[in-house]
């Protein structure tokens, strides 16, 4: 039998960390599951660790019930008793250093530790990869990330870390000097040392996210164009980063069927796909993994599943004439692109959301559905949004898309909503205020309050993570507000960051309570009049879209999912999150249904699909349960609107 090379970060035994990320649904749960098995069975002698970062966790679901080697550990991180182990560890150290280096007393500080921060399950699982890595316990760290836009915010974890600490230093640095002042000295306390540390370990968690022989970040992507403009946007922040990507992992390739005129336009699209992602990314190892009918679960589909990997170049993945091929008698434009559409929303409805687990084809339904609302009612203003970090709408619409609402068909509007832009709104008038209180401060009294400035300058970098997408939002409530639009269509980041979002305003309100009580406690010297309007009109609208979501009749939500175990597991978590939030859900869509049809490709899949659809069935309960079968990619706005026609009933 053939001996068929791995990929080389399968092989070099120099790497201690390695990550697989990229667009949700592509498949990076498998890839690092069968990548931990293999590095376990291959070193029997070491030690690794297999860990999630995903909100969504989906580790033991992808191993379906099989036994792992014991030199292998599992850890799907949870965020609340990471932060518990936090504050167990260094509650004693941030509050000396707020007594020590702020005008707040010990109540004020109590209030701070005890805040629920968003974003925790980013922060927690960089913490807890950093322990590992520093106890060297295991020869190597293999990480399933989040979909990509979530997963570069965590990389970038540590240079915003580094910032958290700088502010903290800031603290101290009065402290510093006075003891120095008055006692000739300052001797390093347990305070200072705690901050040394952490901030050595961030310095040495940089160098090893930067270092190509220790650690690899590996892109795992689909043949398709919506993946590949992914994949390159999440390589353009890895380099800035620095992060190391010599080889990329193409997933489920299918092979020819020529006498299905289905698989041949599969094939087709596929082999345009390849020789664009072959030039886009040429300077990186490709390799190509197949389609696996009977999905990769369990023992031995994970022990096969590296196995069956081949370099992009090699003959399987490629058809000597293609474009030759006899052309589809049957076809999938000629069949119905949905069974059981779903009812048209009424007109009274004002946010209708799309959520379900990466790669689902969310994006793609929330365009075709804003398609086909603004085609149904001419006299509305309908704008699309996106909150995903991983912004696709653009490429999805065909047509550019950024921060500024831009039209894209009659009576249709869209935007991708620019967080960190927020955000550094929010800081400008934040830096304004302060400028302003120093100024008097120093006219009245003829002392520069330096320390004081440098300390204040640096809070909002120890402000919630999260509160960026928040600040984002409040564009859109706003825009609400003032009867702008008369529905907003969202896309949504998947469905575990979705749920932290949903969550998000009511974290976000105890931080602002918190926060107005302060200022008001202090407003004799510590009056910020614009950060305070902000943090005014945040409080009022995180009010008003937290009633909006709950309203059934003006907000509703669509979930999305595909035939596949993970994404059963995943619908299960999110239908059971929109009971506890209130929020409606009248429609269950099973997007990429594949057709019966004499193909034996085509045949195997659709069987396996039926037993999913019996348990969607059962899951949707009384919802309409919508079956999108697969089609030609639907990208760019006259196949969208083909599919919005579909996708909902006829008006009466």
């Amino acid at each position: 039998m053939t001996q068929h090379p791995v990929p080389d970060f399968l092989r070099d035994d120099r790497i201690r960390l390695l990550l697989f990320g990229g667009k949700g649904g592509v498949g990076k749960t498998t890839c690092a599951v069968a990548a931990a098995l293999h590095l376990a069975r291959q070193r029997p002698d070491r030690q690794f660790l297999l860990v999630s970062t995903d909100p969504a966790h989906s580790l033991l679901d992808c191993l379906a019930g099989a036994p792992w080697p014991e030199n292998l550990t599992l850890r799907e991180i949870d965020p609340q008793e990471s932060l518990a182990r936090f504050k167990a560890l260094h509650e004693g150290h941030l509050r000396s250093i707020a007594l020590r280096g702020t005008f707040l007393d010990q109540a004020d500080i109590e209030q701070l530790v005890g805040l629920s921060m968003p974003g925790l399950d980013e922060m927690m699982a960089l913490l807890e990869i950093l322990a590992w890595v520093k106890a060297e316990r295991y020869a190597e760290i293999v990480v399933d990330t989040a979909p990509a836009g979530h997963t570069l915010s965590l990389l970038d974890l540590p240079r915003l870390m580094r910032r958290w600490l700088a502010a903290l230093d800031k603290m101290l640095a009065k402290y510093r000097y006075m003891v120095e002042l008055y006692r000739g000295v300052y001797q390093k306390d347990p305070v200072d040392i705690y901050l040394d540390e952490a901030t050595a370990e961030l310095v040495s968690l940089g160098e090893l996210l930067r270092s190509p022989e220790r650690c690899r970040f590996v892109p795992v992507m689909l043949a398709e164009d919506l993946s590949i403009h992914v994949t390159r946007r999440m390589l353009g922040e890895l380099a800035r980063l620095g992060l190391p990507v010599q080889e990329i992992v193409v997933n489920r390739l299918r092979a020819s069927q020529p006498d299905c005129p289905d698989c041949v336009e599969s094939r087709r699209r596929q082999a345009s796909a390849i020789d664009t992602l072959t030039l886009a990314f040429s300077p990186h190892g490709l390799w190509g993994l197949p389609l696996i009918l009977e999905g990769v679960s369990g023992d031995y589909g994970l022990r096969q599943f590296w196995g069956q990997a081949r370099p992009l170049t090699d003959a399987a993945w490629h058809d000597e004439d293609l474009a030759a091929s006899s052309q589809p008698k049957s076809g999938l434009a000629r069949r119905p692109a949905v069974s059981q559409p779903a009812p048209l929303p009424a007109q009274t409805l004002k946010l209708l959301l799309f959520a379900g687990k990466g790669g689902v084809g969310k994006t793609t339904l929330a365009c075709a559905s804003a398609l086909r609302l603004a085609r149904q009612h001419p006299r509305q203003k309908i704008l699309l949004f996106s909150i995903d970090p991983a912004h696709s709408l653009a490429a999805c619409l065909g047509c550019p898309v950024g921060p500024e609402e831009t039209a894209v068909a009659p009576g249709l509007f869209a935007i991708e909503l620019d967080a960190k832009a927020e955000f550094e709104r929010l800081k400008r008038d934040y830096a304004g205020d302060l400028t302003g209180i120093f100024k008097r401060s120093s006219a009245a009294s003829g002392v520069e309050l330096a320390f004081d400035r440098e300390v204040m300058e640096r809070m909002l970098d120890v402000a919630p993570m999260g509160l960026d997408e928040i600040l984002a939002l409040t564009r859109i409530v706003d825009l609400m507000e003032r009867g702008r639009y008369d529905l907003f269509v969202l896309d949504t980041a998947p469905t575990g960051h979705l749920l932290r979002f949903l969550e998000m305003p009511e974290l976000i309100d105890q931080w602002l309570k918190t926060f107005f009580g302060l200022f008001l406690k202090y407003r004799q010297i510590f009056w910020l009049p614009k950060i305070t309007q902000t943090m005014v009109s945040l409080s009022k609208q995180l009010k008003l879209f937290r009633r909006l979501l709950v309203d059934g009749q003006r907000a509703q939500l669509i979930a999305v999912t595909i035939p596949t175990a993970l994404a059963f597991a995943e619908t299960d978590d999110l239908l059971a999150a929109c009971a506890r939030l209130r929020i409606a859900v009248p429609a269950l869509v099973v997007n990429l249904l594949t057709p019966a049809n004499d193909c034996p490709t085509c045949s195997a899949l659709h069987r396996l699909e039926q037993v999913w659809l019996e348990r969607y069935r059962t899951l949707a309960g009384g919802r309409r349960l919508v079956q999108v079968f697969r089609q030609r990619e639907a990208a760019g706005i006259v196949p969208l609107s083909e599919l919005g026609l579909a996708l909902y009933e006829a008006p009466d």
